[in-house]
Parts: C-alpha cells; sequence; structure tokens
C-alpha cells in the first residue's frame, strides 16, 4: 500500500509541477531589413521572432506594418494566404533554393545541409557556387550573385 501512495503521490507531483510547465515564450530582435529581389526591393526596420518550429517576419515602413511573414510548415503572408515553402521560394525567391531555405535565414542558422560551412571567430560563412551567407551576431547576409538577390538583417542595438 506505501508503494501505491509513494507512486500516486509522485504522480500528482509531476502532474502538478509538469502541467505548469510553460512553453518558452519567441525571441524577438529588431532589425534593419534590406530585401533585394525580384517581388522585393526594400530596405526598413523589422522583427524577427523565433519559437518552436516557426519564425516570422515582420518589416515596417514609417510605423506602418509592411510585411509579415509566418513560416512554419508552411509561409504564410497578410493578404496573400499560405504558400508551400517551394511555391514560396518560386514566387518570391528562385526555385532552385531549397524548402527550408528563408527559414534558417530567420532563424540564422546554416543553410544547404551545411554545405561548405566555415566557422569564423563571430559566427559561421558559407560560400556555395554564387552564394555568400554569413551569420555574425551583428548580421545575417545571404546575396545570391546568379539570381541578384540580396537578404540582410542588421540587428539594432
Amino acid at each position: 500500500m506505501t508503494t501505491l501512495r509513494s507512486w500516486l503521490f509522485a504522480a500528482l507531483v509531476a502532474v502538478l509541477f509538469g502541467g505548469c510547465t510553460m512553453k518558452k515564450p519567441p525571441e524577438t530582435e529588431a532589425y534593419v531589413v534590406v530585401f533585394k529581389t525580384p517581388q522585393w526591393r526594400f530596405a526598413d526596420t523589422g522583427y524577427i521572432r523565433k519559437g518552436d518550429g516557426v519564425a516570422e517576419l515582420e518589416v515596417f515602413e514609417a510605423g506602418q506594418r509592411i510585411l509579415r511573414l509566418q513560416v512554419e510548415t508552411l509561409v504564410c503572408t497578410e493578404g496573400e494566404g499560405c504558400l508551400s515553402k517551394s511555391a514560396f521560394n518560386a514566387k518570391y525567391l528562385s526555385a532552385d533554393y531549397p524548402d527550408d531555405l528563408f527559414y534558417h535565414l530567420l532563424r540564422g542558422e546554416a543553410i544547404m545541409e551545411r554545405k561548405n560551412l566555415v566557422h569564423t571567430d563571430a559566427g559561421f560563412e558559407q560560400n556555395i557556387g554564387g552564394i555568400v551567407y554569413r551569420v555574425t551576431p551583428e548580421q545575417i547576409y545571404f546575396k545570391d550573385f546568379e539570381h541578384g538577390i540580396l537578404i540582410k538583417f542588421k540587428r539594432l542595438q
């Protein structure tokens, strides 16, 4: 009987304390956001939010939100709805890109299966064909010379 009580007490404690744990809130950071793609051309202030399995970008011009992208299993934009990641790439970036490329850019993570990844004192760099990708604590920089695409997030202090 004491074994059963001990087990029930342990289960109750686990439920009480386990049920009270909260998900880590998304990390939000402010950036100067530069986009030069066939579809978008702007350099404005924005925010990147990173949570479990999700990344979100909001861009503001003169205090008005001009872009909101949420990347999870789909890429969702205000006014246009949701697209698969490959459809988003084809429409706004390049159909040649892997599906998760933009998600990894927003999170400052290595891209294209970590191909040509070189760690530096300040972060890392990847040079893949005509693509230069650098991540440091101050900046996320992606330049594709072949497709004429520049995406840069410079952290605001």
